[in-house]
């Protein structure tokens, strides 16, 4: 891939995730497949990040401790300046409860760990070009 290739598919993408090694997982797959990416292990932050930032893309985990993924996303889709923003859950939950929970919540989609590297950039590319299977 060109440089130039990757300068045109490059997109923004903040990772919210309590696990250390996990968000170090999912940045390094992501910026191996040009893109930009922040990351944050405070989903209390996250909103002001978002304005900041604003991403193409947020990848987020469910469990967190002080505001959960769940919570977290109800919040993004309650601000008007935020709530088109695409948010996909990476999480271990993918019961067919947990899907209703997270579509219900507003999740735009669901990739479950444990993640397979390859899989995983090539489900987020899907996603970022509005062909991801939404839950």
């Amino acid at each position: 891939m060109s440089v130039q290739t990757l300068t045109a598919t490059r997109r923004t993408i903040l990772v919210v995730d309590d696990n250390a090694l996990m968000r170090k997982l999912l940045v390094r797959c992501l910026e191996e497949g040009g893109h930009r990416v922040v990351e944050t292990d405070d989903p209390r932050g996250v909103l002001d990040l978002m304005r900041a930032l604003k991403p193409d893309l947020v990848i987020m985990d469910v469990v967190m401790p002080g505001l959960s993924g769940v919570e977290l996303v109800r919040v993004i889709r309650a601000d008007r300046a935020l709530a088109r923003t695409l948010v996909v859950a990476v999480t271990n939950l993918s019961t067919p409860t947990d899907m209703l929970r997270f579509s219900k919540a507003g999740f735009d989609g669901h990739v479950p760990k444990p993640i397979q590297p390859k899989d995983f950039l090539a489900t987020i590319t899907r996603y970022l070009d509005g062909k991801g299977d939404r839950i």
